[in-house]
């Protein structure tokens, strides 16, 4: 039982750290509200500093080996925990700005921390299901969380339909590979899958069921119609949040049952998964192009990156698995760096200024702003050095190393395509005369949100080795 209990001792600990900010909330003055979110930044510094594990291929199995606490848990926690951190900073002006700086903004996000970590941890289905759900939850309440913006509450209730519609189907997927296995556990499901194949029809309809629930999670075509209507209509840093936590925390998870239940059939998904990655990046990247509004941009943008991450998985190695946890974590920094910077920009009172026009000659006025949204443009185009350079190098060797050269042509192709619509936003900033006044201002919690963002992004560019070394001693 002890070792059950130290198997998810950080979970543990943000839980009981979840339910203290729940208390500092009722305590706190209705214009203290922010030092929630500042609390849970200390208590997730607290739970990352207290749960590293030993390296070498370090592993607790508790309840019976149905969740593990491994260095491949940590590694993505970490992810976790910097979006977390860059997206509360990212919230605190902003929310306050609209009148809804609420202390249960940040518990909530800090609670589907929780979820997030239970989904990657799982070495069970019932267990990655739960995680997945209070995921999910979460998620549905912070995307109609301004409950006085129509576009907020159309995003909240479009979610949960969706969430609901995909859950009931990963589920019922999940009732076959039972009923054909015997067993939720995903060591006990690849030894039925080594024994006895693919071949018996419930096997596959039912891994086809939760690959399908499994895609929606991610934004993957042709289940991505939800995510453009709900990252626009989301609260900024909200939007940029869920475009790279809950994204991290299913790859994660589905790299964890991939490579322990689904490797003894690697051969037959991933075509299925090929597919789905040629499609979403084509997909994202070409409607992206059409879009004048940057936040939607970003949406459709944030659509063929889970394309590109799809990459790795296909690659179904060691190399490709590591590809994605370095590529999530650079994501975090850049995307939600943008989201951050699109959610101070107003003009002459129209708070929510996402209009692609409204970049024009911001350069002169707010040069540091432009600065630094020109680093997460270039960055999230994958233009040579900068961070997203890396990461996209890393996905498409991980498809070259598995001999799959199509794929990885593909890729690059589309990177191609995505260079044209991030580099009309810098085009705008540093091109274009202003044709109305914009206001950009950084407060301090943002400034520091972005200042980290930039950082770490060139950082990245300068050392990426240091980056990738860590990562690769962390996905053992």
């Amino acid at each position: 039982m002890a070792q059950s209990i130290v198997s998810i001792l950080p979970e543990i600990l943000m839980t009981i750290f979840g339910l203290l900010l729940i208390v500092i909330d009722v305590l706190a003055a209705e214009d203290k509200k922010a030092g929630v979110g500042y609390f849970g930044i200390a208590f997730i510094i607290l739970a990352l500093l207290a749960s590293i594990p030993p390296f070498n291929g370090f592993k607790i199995f508790g309840f019976n080996k149905m969740i593990v606490w491994d260095v491949y848990s940590y590694a993505f926690f970490l992810t976790f925990s910097f979006a977390y951190i860059l997206s509360t900073l990212g919230s605190v002006d902003y929310l306050k700005e609209r009148g809804i700086n609420k202390g249960e903004y940040y518990i909530v996000m800090f609670f589907s921390v929780i979820g997030m970590m239970f989904m990657v941890s799982a070495t069970d289905l019932t267990v990655f299901y739960l995680g997945l759900e209070t995921m999910a939850i979460s998620m549905y309440i912070l995307a109609g969380y301004n409950k006085k913006d129509l576009l907020s509450n159309e995003a909240g209730i479009k979610y949960f339909i969706m969430g609901a519609f995909s859950s009931g189907i990963f589920l019922y997927g999940l009732t076959y590979v039972l009923g054909y296995t015997g067993s939720t556990k995903y060591h006990i499901i690849a030894e039925y899958i080594r024994t006895n194949g693919l071949s018996h029809y419930s096997i596959i309809f039912g891994l086809i069921l939760m690959f399908a629930g499994f895609a929606f999670k991610i934004s993957a075509v042709p289940f991505h119609m939800w995510a453009p209507d709900v990252y626009n209509g989301a609260p900024t840093p909200v939007a940029g949040f869920m475009t790279v936590a809950p994204k991290a925390a299913a790859f994660g998870g589905m790299i964890r049952f991939l490579m322990i239940a689904g490797m003894p059939a690697s051969s037959k998904w991933q075509l299925f998964f090929a597919i789905l990655a040629v499609l979403t990046m084509t997909y994202g990247n070409l409607v992206a192009i059409a879009q004048n509004n940057v936040k939607r941009m970003l949406a459709y943008s944030a659509i063929s990156h889970a394309g590109y991450m799809l990459i790795g998985l296909v690659a179904a190695n060691d190399y490709g698995y590591r590809a994605i946890a370095l590529y999530t974590m650079i994501y975090a920094f850049m995307n939600i760096g943008a989201f951050t910077l699109l959610g101070v920009l107003k003009n002459k009172g129209i708070i929510d200024d996402e209009r692609l026009e409204s970049f024009a000659g911001l350069a002169k006025k707010h040069p540091l702003y432009s600065l630094a949204m020109l680093i997460f443009m270039f960055s999230l185009a994958g233009i040579p050095p900068l961070a997203g350079f890396i990461g996209k190098f890393y996905i498409f060797m991980a498809a070259i190393k598995a001999k799959i050269y199509w794929l990885a042509i593909i890729g690059v192709l589309n990177s191609a395509i995505a260079c044209y619509y991030y580099m009309r936003v810098t085009v705008y900033m540093y091109f274009r005369e202003a044709e109305y006044e914009v206001e950009a201002n950084v407060r301090p919690a943002a400034f520091i949100a972005t200042f980290i963002a930039t950082i770490v992004v060139l950082l990245l560019t300068v050392f990426p080795s240091t980056f990738i070394n860590i990562v690769k001693n962390m996905i053992v």
